[in-house]
């Protein structure tokens, strides 16, 4: 852990130290956890997206478990967040001569590597402490999702799946169409700014290898994450760039 205390105290990490100290932590907290029986980054994170929870199954109690806000490493601050300054992680590069903010994260707990906003004891008693201003990223993770649930087991708050229920929620997943080819989902997003413009450019790295541009914009005008684009298709990500284009 003593690795980790010195990245929770800063508010500002380069870009290339950042993603691979997250990779530590992921390591760290889930080599303490038990075996996850299914995926969980393949599994949704909404009810009504839900392929292997039953649609009766009841909603767990989100004040006696915290699983997520201890698991989910990068929570991203959107632009439009109202979250404290305080514990956020500004993710930096160096391009076009300075330096620029190209992602924002809520910050690890120093002691547990929990969200900095978490209070508590997980699986017990806990409570977020911005709840009323917490990242739109946090309002999209449904208590009671696929995703919820592995993250509940592999933490051991609720029972694993016997092996029947292991085996139809697999035969679920695998039946599941592939809404996009690899070559239309972007698995990350790169800004960077234009030496000779001024503009900053926003390119995808598609799930293909393919590196493509999608947007350029005035920084003084627009703002973006790199992980606002994450996982999402090329025609979403248009989709996102316009409703946010300034008139």
């Amino acid at each position: 852990m003593s690795e980790f205390v010195q990245l929770t105290r800063k508010s500002k990490i380069p870009e290339d130290e950042f993603y691979p100290a997250i990779n530590r932590m992921y390591e760290h907290i889930w080599q303490q956890l038990m075996p996850p029986q299914l995926v969980t980054d393949g599994l949704s994170n909404t009810i009504k997206n839900n392929v292997v929870t039953p649609a009766d199954a009841p909603v767990p109690d989100c004040l006696t478990c915290g699983a997520c806000c201890q698991s989910l490493l990068c929570v991203g601050v959107r632009p439009s967040d109202s979250v404290d300054p305080k514990i956020v992680w500004d993710v930096t590069v160096e391009t076009g001569g300075k330096e620029i903010v190209v992602d924002r994260y809520l910050k690890r707990n120093e002691e547990t590597l929990a969200c900095a906003a978490l209070e508590g004891t997980i699986g017990e008693r806990v409570a977020c402490t911005i709840y009323e201003t917490r990242p739109v990223m946090c309002h999209h993770f449904d208590a009671g999702s696929d995703r919820c649930h592995a993250i509940r087991r592999a933490f051991g708050i609720e029972p694993f799946l016997t092996l029947d229920e292991m085996s139809e929620a697999t035969e679920k997943l695998d039946r599941q169409p592939e809404r996009y080819l690899p070559e239309q989902i972007i698995r990350n997003a790169q800004i960077r700014q234009d030496n000779e413009t001024g503009e900053y450019i926003i390119r995808a790295s598609l799930k293909n290898g393919e590196l493509i541009e999608i947007h350029r914009y005035n920084p003084e005008l627009e703002s973006w994450m790199q992980f606002e684009f994450d996982g999402l298709s090329l025609d979403g990500a248009a989709k996102l760039i316009r409703s946010r284009r300034p008139d």
